[in-house]
């Protein structure tokens, strides 16, 4: 039997499947016949293997259509971008990325459609920020300073609602604020993706890469001061937008801020909870998710070839506006249905964890940030009650009555 069982273990050893040493993956395998970039993940199995990848076409031969930034590089990589020309041609062709590590051999194919009327495709990123049209949603502050771009994204779960907005600061690399309604509709259904990944809708060259947390330090051996290591904190919670297209677009790199853990999975993560526990309450909760970078000196690195500095908030705040079409809830049956709150946090530890204690009036908040929240609701009710909405401390944020 001792034998019999030998020899078993030796026909498994003799057959056990070796583990390839280079994976050259992209996510998009189909593109629209534009001008475009996606990121191309380099996986080898140690942090010393040296490989170089190369661009053919089905056939072998090398084009001149294409480019593959950096061709060389040393151990994982997720920051490695491919970039295509024009599809000027009467047919779709392909583009072969050929990985070479340590004698081993990986290959991925893209197919480029012909350029059609249309445009676009699946992973075009496009070569300069094109602001969306500002829309008169009751959750928006001001979007007039020149320097940052107003962008949003759809929701997949229902045309009534999108899934949120930012305003971008390039210069930063973060949203100075993320907006989005919030209700049990626009919640949906589903788990958490940790599809972490770039902006379809901003280049490649204007906001970080987030496969892994930021950095402290990068290439070059600038350093934020000590060797801090920052979170991947939402903006627009992972749990406010649970169907799966919807919550993927939370993990997109333009969501998320350098945030110490100390907050991040502590007093926030409870602020976080209360806003969504009283979203349950209106019809619609408008909420604004923002960070302070006015007076930082700190920075974190993102995870791009070569790094991009990503600066570190002093704060964070929330603004939140709640529609009760019943009337029934704190002051709004003087306000048309309306009532505000904001929170302001410094980015630091809380040991008490007592969110509330940050919490203040509308107008309070729009004196520390120096721009106007909730810019529509005048529009809605009047200047007299929005007034009435931004100045109140109405005690039914903390009381629940």
């Amino acid at each position: 039997m001792a034998v019999i069982v030998l020899a078993a273990m030796a026909a498994v050893s003799c057959h056990k499947p070796e583990q390839e040493e280079i994976t050259v993956a992209i996510k998009y395998t189909e593109v629209g016949g534009e001008r475009g970039t996606q990121w191309v993940q380099v996986l080898t199995m140690s942090d010393s293997q040296q490989w170089t990848l190369s661009l053919t076409d089905e056939d072998g031969n090398p084009v001149t259509w294409a480019t593959v930034d950096p061709p060389t590089g040393t151990g994982t990589q997720y920051s490695v971008t491919v970039t295509w020309d024009v599809n000027e041609t009467s047919g779709p062709r392909t583009l072969v990325i050929h990985g070479v590590s340590a004698g081993y051999e990986s290959n991925v194919s893209l197919v480029q459609n012909a350029t059609s009327p249309s445009g676009g495709g699946g992973g075009v990123f496009p070569d300069k920020i094109t602001p969306d049209k500002v829309y008169g949603w009751m959750e928006l502050p001001a979007t007039n300073d020149p320097n940052l771009y107003f962008i949003s994204h759809e929701s997949t779960t229902s045309k009534a609602y999108r899934n949120f907005s930012y305003y971008w600061d390039v210069n930063n690399m973060v949203a100075l604020w993320v907006a989005y309604p919030l209700n049990k509709a626009s919640i949906g259904s589903g788990s958490r993706t940790n599809y972490w990944d770039l902006d379809p809708k901003l280049p490649v060259s204007a906001q970080p890469l987030l496969t892994s947390g930021y950095k402290s330090t990068g290439s070059s051996g600038e350093s934020d001061g000590g060797t801090q290591f920052y979170q991947r904190g939402h903006q627009c919670p992972s749990a406010d937008r649970l169907a799966y297209a919807d919550n993927i677009q939370t993990f997109y790199g333009t969501n998320i801020t350098p945030q110490l853990g100390e907050l991040n999975e502590a007093i926030w993560a409870g602020l976080e909870q209360y806003v969504r526990n009283k979203s349950y309450q209106f019809d619609t909760l408008y909420v604004v998710t923002g960070c302070v970078v006015k007076g930082s000196t700190k920075f974190a690195w993102d995870n791009s070839t070569p790094r991009k500095k990503v600066t570190v908030p002093v704060a964070y705040y929330k603004a939140l506006l709640g529609f009760d079409r019943t009337r029934s809830r704190g002051i709004t049956a003087q306000t048309q249905g309306y009532t505000g709150v904001g929170f302001y946090l410094e980015h630091r530890e809380y040991p008490d964890q007592d969110y509330i204690k940050c919490a203040m009036t509308i107008d309070d908040l729009e004196k520390i940030l120096g721009y106007d929240l909730f810019v529509n609701l005048p529009a809605e009710v009047g200047s007299t009650i929005a007034d009435k909405v931004e100045s109140s401390k109405d005690t039914y944020w903390w009381t629940g009555e």
